[in-house]
């Protein structure tokens, strides 16, 4: 089933919508359930909902997992060029908006671990430690994901980033990166297309830069596993193709 509320975000100074996945008999079942936590959670389950209308469609996915989880997401702030703002671990220049971006990704992690988290925690049926709490996401929420793999590694244990926007900010996450204490174990699951952007160079700088990040975190000791999409581009209808793939990576 999937149920929605706002939560305000103090860190962020505003209503939050959260869309939350839950096993049909949760209530009734009297079980205990892992907890994966989502950006861009309007994206997740309908295409009513979804930005592009073209969701993930993941309801199926969930319902065929061996294992029953619970999924958090939490909907984007659509207001001008927040939602960049608002997953940016560090500011950027944009030259499409002409602008740099302000960082608030800080706070975002901040809402997440110290809101949303214990909010989820009280009042539904999960088992909160590290080991079953993860968090993914795609694009600007994939670096989201990789920022909390290195900053929030206390909370999750294990992290999906779809597509992660990192060409920009790279070098202040290489710095991230190399500087954090990342509680073991964890792991990394990181996919990319090679048709995503307008030419190849993008695939190939992205390539490079995810190499060198996984580099950095395997010397650390984090599990790292890649999924390269041959085909795969920049949209929700590819991340739904590998949908299965991560959710059976979280769970194993």
């Amino acid at each position: 089933m999937i149920v929605k509320f706002d939560l305000f975000s103090t860190q962020l100074e505003r209503n939050i919508k959260i869309h939350m996945y839950l096993p049909d008999d949760y209530i009734s079942s009297q079980e205990t359930y892992p907890v994966l936590y989502m950006f861009d959670g309007h994206n997740l389950f309908f295409d009513e909902d979804a930005t592009f209308g073209r969701s993930w469609r993941m309801l199926n996915p969930l319902y065929e997992l061996e294992k029953k989880i619970i999924v958090v997401g939490l909907e984007c702030n659509h207001n001008g060029n927040e939602r960049v703002s608002e997953y940016a671990p560090y500011p950027f220049y944009d030259p499409e908006f002409d602008e740099t971006i302000e960082a608030k990704g800080k706070q975002t992690m901040d809402f997440i671990v110290g809101t949303l988290k214990p909010y989820i925690d009280l009042h539904f049926p999960t088992i909160p430690n590290r080991m079953n709490t993860w968090i993914a996401g795609s694009s600007c929420g994939g670096l989201m994901a990789i920022y909390a793999l290195c900053m929030y590694s206390q909370y999750f244990s294990r992290v999906v980033a779809l597509s992660p926007y990192v060409l920009p900010i790279h070098t202040s996450l290489f710095y991230t990166a190399k500087k954090s204490h990342i509680k073991m174990p964890s792991g990394l699951y990181v996919s990319w297309g090679a048709h995503e952007g307008s030419t190849g160079h993008e695939f190939i700088s992205e390539t490079k830069v995810l190499t060198e990040l996984a580099n950095i975190l395997l010397k650390k000791g984090v599990h790292i596993q890649f999924d390269v999409q041959p085909y795969g581009e920049h949209c929700e209808a590819s991340w739904e193709e590998i949908t299965p793939q991560f959710l059976r990576y979280l769970i194993k």
